[in-house]
């Protein structure tokens, strides 16, 4: 009999719920979402040294190492006999799970349905009609991935890179390939891609939780070293940090974006040439935002440069 009640109300929730409660986004892990008497949504968030769990039912504030649970502007026990307070109703899984092909499970085939109790029939201490089930991924209890923690899977996932190295000379392979000692020597990256020159964006997910990452180039450093001794720094920044191709124009021109002055090209001989990227990647998602800085693993290579002489016969 019991089964059948339940039943019946999953169905006559699936009615109610479209009309009766507005769609709301996971809050980020440890957070929940309290609607205000004016309509506006606030984030309660657990304090710092508190894992997420509950407190006492019967204490209302949470004390220090607490976190706080708020509805209606006041503060609420954050766990009560019907479950976990989630920023609108207590939550627990439901003691009878519907069979699968139920509505309510909304075509999935894992998680859980849980039951969603408002705070005025939990302090009644009454089941009542507002009262509805859901489907979860997850359990309530379960310790949710941080939107930080999704934001470096989109970092990983970018495979963020210093580029193949573009010179003028370019790289040396044998005897030739050599430049000329007091050119400007032109810089770029040779393979331009998402991952080498930017801007690139990946999503990461899990369990109902979405972050959006985008990696930009801010900017590339180029050093010129003999032996392992710096001879010439230069830092491209921003729109030039990945350089220009040379074009073939007069050799005596500096590259209009990213190069070592005329001026620098001071040093003949076998020398290495050295960049390395680095990235801001700003992220947003679970009602959180922030920025992390990348810095690519460097790119060698080696390259001639050599005095022009007069030969008088």
């Amino acid at each position: 009999m019991l089964a059948r009640v339940v039943a019946t109300v999953f169905v006559a929730v699936l009615v109610a719920v479209g009309s009766e409660l507005p769609a709301v986004a996971d809050p980020p892990p440890g957070c929940h979402e309290v609607t205000l008497p004016d309509g506006t949504v606030r984030v309660v968030c657990d304090r710092p040294g508190d894992p997420g769990g509950g407190r006492d039912p019967g204490d209302p504030g949470g004390g220090a190492e607490g976190r706080t649970c708020e509805f209606e502007n006041r503060q609420i026990p954050c766990s009560s006999e019907y479950g976990s307070w989630n920023g609108r109703c207590y939550v627990r899984v439901a003691a009878d799970q519907p069979p699968k092909s139920e509505p309510v499970w909304e075509g999935n085939e894992s998680g859980v349905i849980i039951e969603c109790t408002p705070y005025e029939c939990a302090v009644d201490g009454v089941n009542c009609e507002r009262t509805t089930y859901e489907w979860a991924p997850n359990p309530p209890d379960t310790p949710q991935i941080s939107p930080e923690q999704l934001a470096q899977r989109a970092v990983a996932a970018m495979n963020l890179a210093t580029g193949s190295i573009g010179s003028t000379p370019p790289p040396a392979t044998g005897n030739d390939a050599m430049g000329q000692l007091g050119l400007p020597i032109w810089l770029w990256v040779s393979n331009p891609a998402e991952n080498t020159t930017g801007p690139i964006t990946r999503t990461a997910a899990d369990g109902g939780l979405s972050v959006r990452a985008t990696g930009t180039l801010s900017r590339t450093e180029w050093v010129i070293s003999r032996n392992g001794q710096a001879l010439a720094t230069v830092t491209c920044r921003g729109a030039d940090a990945a350089g220009t191709p040379y074009d073939g124009r007069d050799s005596k021109l500096p590259s209009p974006t990213c190069g070592f002055p005329a001026s620098f090209n001071a040093y003949p001989g076998n020398l290495t040439l050295t960049a390395t990227a680095y990235w801001t990647v700003t992220w947003q998602g679970g009602d959180q935002n922030g920025t992390i800085d990348v810095t690519s693993q460097p790119r060698s290579t080696a390259i001639r440069i050599g005095e022009t002489q007069t030969i008088l016969d």
